[in-house]
């Protein structure tokens, strides 16, 4: 992606708030606007001071309207006070009306930012939500973190620092120099002569400036990653007594954001004396050609004075020019980061013709299914079975050889790569993946709680759950009567990732989620692999009474919790190699018996 395509693309945030948009411009416009025309008024103001021989009426249109007012008002008075009394009076109209609206638009600008900002934040979450889960697998967490936070933040200094003076400056630079030339149109030329070198200065320390600000952002993402990797580990890194060792790649990784921003200060800090400094040379180069024409009869003195203050607003403002150029390389290194995101297009997405399922049996069929994870070798070869409409189908196996990979195509957070899959005789590919996902209760192994209330933990998916139905699910879980025993019931927080519970308690809430769906596919993906012997008896009479009247898929290394299954498959090398119910596949000959057998 070019880099510059990154910077503009950016407007597209601004589309629904064009009208607004609109009318920030012109309110900018007016407003600088009359700062040109305050500083017009400086040349009436010293025709009183400089010159005796000056009539009523005199000045632009605006001055000589209040100056007859002021004589029709005090006629006996000198037109040279009533002059520069107008002139005063005029400039503080200006002043005040010039205060209304910047004030205006000041507001407007930046309620506009923090708009785009919202729309542009919530638009990477959602579409990281749409992702499949081997990206968040691929990417490190801390980067994407980074991208939703960090890069957006940066983002904001465009619309909030940046949008005003987008605009007021060229109305500036460009009323000052239309100004200037009808002041002195050779003087101006004269001026001019240094713009050239303020462009190259501009451009070539501009370039060095986004390199550094792209790679403050990078080095910004990486130290996000430590953090919530070492967060999220402390016990760990405390058992090891790694905390020095923490340190220390925190210390790299945070020197490395000091020199990336560091340079890019240095850049930023030499572009705009640099640009200054060639100003004021300028405006002194121009006091004394213009002081010149002066003597020469060639300019009034008055004239001189407002074609300066109109030179100096130029040259501040092409210094001005620099700054916005420093954010908007700031920008298009942060903006290149978001888009890198947003550009990713899901694995996994809805067909053009797909439908919605209102109700499930709950027949899933496996046709010949391969997978295999990018750049690893085959999981799943050739996988063919058939489960009917209430039945409870166990799959075992060791590690590693694709019992969670079934769920996860059942799920469709993968797509095979031969075969296909079939719910009610519908190609999952066909389904519509809310209306898929609708009719399947999942409960995994490494159980995720929200830090917020029991009540929010269960009702997650189904908020509008009503009191009746959560119980219920909660009773099925056999974790109702441990809720009532919270200090505030289903109110009670449990804290981020369910830290004031246990893992069973925590494996119970997850399960009463799944069932509030009324789900008629139930996914237990070794729900007990974590638990003591007390905790897995709870759980294994939570589950047995949930199987009711659905079609349930339990994967689990202990095999004690699959003795009641209608149907247990054995996985091995991606294949099944063999099926069938416990009492069969323990009498026989079988790789599960001694797999049973060494478990007893």
């Amino acid at each position: 992606m070019n880099r510059t395509d990154a910077f503009w693309r950016l407007f597209v945030f601004f589309r629904p708030y064009w009208k607004r948009a609109v009318t920030c411009v012109m309110l900018i416009g007016a407003s600088e606007g009359l700062r040109l025309y305050f500083i017009w008024l400086t040349q009436h103001l010293l025709r009183p001071l400089i010159e005796s021989g000056i009539r009523t009426g005199e000045g632009d249109w605006l001055v000589s309207l209040v100056q007859k007012a002021l004589h029709w008002l005090v006629a006996d008075v000198s037109p040279r006070f009533t002059l520069l009394a107008a002139v005063c009076l005029v400039g503080m109209g200006v002043a005040i009306l010039r205060a209304a609206l910047s004030f205006a638009h000041t507001f407007l600008a930046n309620n506009i930012a923090q708009k785009v900002v919202l729309d542009l934040r919530r638009r990477l979450y959602s579409h990281l939500q749409l992702m499949q889960p081997s990206f968040f697998e691929q990417e490190r967490t801390g980067q994407l973190l980074a991208r939703v936070i960090n890069d957006v933040a940066t983002l904001q200094s465009l619309v909030t620092v940046g949008i005003e003076d987008l605009i007021s400056t060229p109305v500036l630079i460009i009323g000052s120099l239309t100004m200037m030339i009808v002041i002195s149109p050779l003087l101006t030329l004269i001026a001019l002569l240094l713009l050239p070198f303020v462009g190259l200065l501009m451009w070539r320390l501009g370039k060095r400036l986004r390199k550094a600000s792209y790679e403050t952002q990078v080095a910004l993402g990486n130290l996000t990653a430590l953090l919530r990797e070492s967060f999220s580990a402390i016990k760990l890194v405390q058992a090891f007594s790694a905390e020095e060792q923490e340190l220390n790649q925190f210390d790299q990784r945070n020197r490395q954001i000091y020199q990336h921003a560091l340079r890019a200060i240095r850049l930023r800090t030499m572009l705009s004396p640099s640009v200054e400094l060639v100003g004021t040379l300028g405006v002194i180069l121009g006091v004394f050609i213009g002081g010149v024409f002066v003597i020469q009869g060639w300019l009034h003195p008055e004239s001189l004075l407002s074609f300066m203050v109109y030179f100096y607003t130029l040259a501040s403002n092409t210094r001005k020019l620099t700054q916005i150029q420093a954010i908007r390389e700031q920008v298009t290194g942060a903006s290149e980061r978001v888009f890198q995101v947003l550009d990713i297009q899901p694995e996994i997405t809805d067909a053009p013709d797909a439908i919605d399922l209102p109700t499930v049996k709950g027949e899933i069929v496996f046709e010949n299914v391969h997978f295999r994870y990018p750049e690893s070798d085959e999981v799943l070869r050739g996988v063919s079975l058939k489960i009917r409409p209430g039945e409870k189908v166990a799959i075992v196996g060791p590690s590693g050889v694709g019992k969670t990979t079934i769920a996860m195509l059942l799920m469709r957070f993968h797509d095979p790569t031969e075969g296909r899959i079939l719910l009610d005789g519908h190609d999952l590919r066909k389904i519509r993946l809310r209306s898929l996902r609708k009719h399947i209760g999942l409960v995994l192994q490494d159980t995720f709680v929200i830090d917020g209330t029991v009540r929010e933990n269960i009702t997650l998916g189904n908020p509008d759950a009503t009191e009746d139905e959560i119980v219920e699910a909660a009773k099925l879980a056999k974790v109702h009567e441990f809720i009532e025993r919270l200090p505030n019931g289903y109110e009670t927080w449990v804290g981020e990732g369910g830290a004031f519970l246990s893992v069973g308690q925590r494996q119970r809430i997850a399960l009463a989620r799944a069932l509030l769906r009324k789900p008629a596919i139930l996914i237990l993906d070794e729900v007990t692999s974590h638990l003591d012997a007390e905790s897995e008896a709870a759980i294994q009479q939570a589950i047995e009474q949930a199987m009711g009247g659905r079609t349930v898929f339990i994967i689990a290394h202990r095999l004690s919790t699959v003795k009641k299954a209608d149907r247990i498959l054995v996985l091995q090398d991606g294949q099944i190699v063999e099926e069938g119910c416990h009492d069969e596949l323990v009498a026989a000959d079988t790789y599960y018996r001694r797999l049973y057998e060494l478990q007893r």
